[in-house]
């Protein structure tokens, strides 16, 4: 548990934490990435964020480049800006033969690039790294460290842990140490404003500079020589711009290298609102982050369109409905059978909805391995997520219901139990697909309340499930049982009814669910 913990995060700006195994220094990284919340005080201001865990799975049912296409748009980009930049980064980190790669069939090293390149295809104002240098080969870290410096030269926050000591040593801005669950400045900035000397490197080479060089140095062409060009740099940025004209094809060649005795730009003073997309905290004993405003994501419910999208192609891939929809088509199989009174038959196919609903549900909210979950969640909210994982398990229940509704339809009588009343086809079709509707989100609910972040062991979720499911259908009032009792007591008078009341009422059980399960996720994801 963290204490007393205040920060400020400025604009522009490389933070190393430091500490020792088991302080606290991941439940940082999460807190500032957004995939965790405190349990007092708050955090504000958070730009666009990404965030590499430490080890990330390989195993999911997508390409190298599919994942990160689906990371794009859940970054709030268009799919060809998606497209473009996963290939860019791929071909950065030497991963771009493995595009098209399944990522289950990746070694360790090449997953890590694949996850160090999710979090930078999207240029993020915040950019949170735990241990993300592990499993990279020398020439990838080298690029990460390249990287790095490209965002914070491109005003970007960036927050790392890395247990090699050396890791961009000339180029942190600022130091912290987690001791006995306390952050405190590793290297004490003195007051006032900021004056780190900048640094001129004089080079020779090609008539057009690299893109992107790290600290965004001013350029000065020599009149007399074109190929000669003096560039001056803050010098925290300098020995990675160095790496960027050395490793450039072909390569410049550096003539000099001294101290320009310009100043750095002041820091803004302590308590005073950053540039936009400043994230820090307050000096308090909570967790914050200075004011700021949350940058662009793009078009508006992007992020969570894409994000169910994601949510859906995992399930569709995993396989993992094969089993709830088999049983669902069994059930009908046993229950709808031809020639039974059309009502009974609705009621029977909507009944056996709600355990399979939850079922999904279940599979839903779990199917995402951690590390990959605590990723999209940094990128769009713990909130975003779990609403994306119900929607999904609501839309594949909702689909099941209405091919089971068509299917009752066309196989069942349209009269009642006694075969002497016509039951009339438009109702019992509206009838059918309201119970089914009903059903689908009461199971929904039922799958949410009976699963993480609510229950976190299996044993305790199963059991769970199966009482919520009989209750759900067997407690009076409950407005999957109201709907499908309508059905069966209707087929014994031939009379449809209706069930408008019965699904308002599961909307808004649902609703009720959703949201609240949503809230506690971003409290414990």
């Amino acid at each position: 548990m963290l204490r007393g913990v205040g920060l400020v995060l400025p604009p522009g700006t490389l933070v190393r934490v430091e500490g020792a195994n088991g302080t606290g220094k991941s439940t940082l990284l999460r807190l500032l990435a957004g995939i965790d919340a405190p349990t007092e005080g708050r955090v504000t201001g958070r730009p666009r964020t990404a965030y590499v865990p430490e080890r990330f799975p390989a195993a999911l049912p997508f390409t190298a480049s599919g994942y990160l296409v689906h990371m794009g748009r859940v970054h709030g980009l268009d799919t060809a800006r998606a497209v473009r930049r996963a290939d860019e980064w791929l071909t950065r980190f030497g991963a771009a033969g493995y595009a098209r790669t399944p990522m289950r069939e990746l070694s360790k090293g090449t997953s890590q690039k694949v996850a160090v390149a999710q979090a930078l295809l999207a240029e993020p104002g915040l950019l949170v790294l735990d241990e993300a240098w592990t499993g990279l080969d020398a020439t990838a870290r080298a690029e990460l460290d390249r990287a790095v410096t490209e965002r914070v030269a491109a005003g970007a926050t960036v927050v790392f842990v890395d247990h090699d000591p050396r890791r961009l040593a000339g180029s942190v801005d600022t130091t912290y140490r987690l001791d006995g669950r306390t952050l405190v400045p590793a290297q004490a900035a003195p007051p006032g404003p900021r004056t780190a000397r900048r640094v001129r490197i004089e080079a020779v080479g090609p008539a057009v500079l690299p893109p992107k060089l790290p600290g965004a140095p001013e350029v000065e062409r020599d009149a007399d020589d074109p190929a000669r060009v003096r560039l001056t740099v803050a010098a925290t940025h300098s020995d990675g711009l160095l790496r960027t004209l050395l490793g450039a094809r072909p390569p410049w060649h550096v003539t000099a290298l001294a101290p320009a005795g310009d100043p750095a730009p002041p820091d803004p003073a302590p308590g005073e609102s950053g540039p936009v997309g400043a994230v820090g905290t307050e000096p308090s004993p909570d967790a914050h982050v200075a004011p700021g405003r949350r940058a662009d994501l793009g078009t508006p419910g992007r992020p969570a369109l894409a994000l169910t999208r994601c949510q859906a192609a995992l399930l569709a891939r995993s396989q993992r409905w094969l089993a709830p929809v088999l049983l669902y088509a069994a059930f009908l199989g046993v229950g709808v059978q031809a020639g039974q009174p059309l009502l009974d038959s609705l009621g029977y196919a909507a009944a056996a909805l709600l355990p399979v609903a939850a079922w999904l549900t279940r599979i839903c909210v779990t199917q995402e391995p951690p590390a990959t979950r605590a990723v999209a969640a940094a990128a769009a909210g713990p909130g975003r997520v779990h609403l994306a994982a119900l929607t999904t398990a609501l839309g594949c229940a909702l689909v099941l219901g209405g091919a089971a509704t068509g299917y009752a339809l066309l196989t069942g009588d349209p009269a009642d139990n006694g075969r002497t009343v016509a039951v009339p086809l438009p109702p019992a079709a509206v009838a059918g697909l309201l119970a089914a509707a009903c059903c689908a989100l009461l199971g929904t609910a039922v799958g949410a309340l009976c699963a993480r972040p609510v229950l976190h062991r299996r044993g305790w979720s199963l059991a769970a499930t199966v009482l919520g499911v009989l209750l759900a259908l067997v407690t009076d009032g409950s407005p999957a049982g109201r709907a499908v009792t309508g059905l069966v007591s209707g087929s014994r008078d031939g009379t449809v009814r209706v069930p408008l009341l019965a699904s308002a009422g599961a909307v808004l059980v649902a609703a009720a669910v959703a949201a609240g399960t949503a809230r506690l996720a971003s409290r414990r994801e």
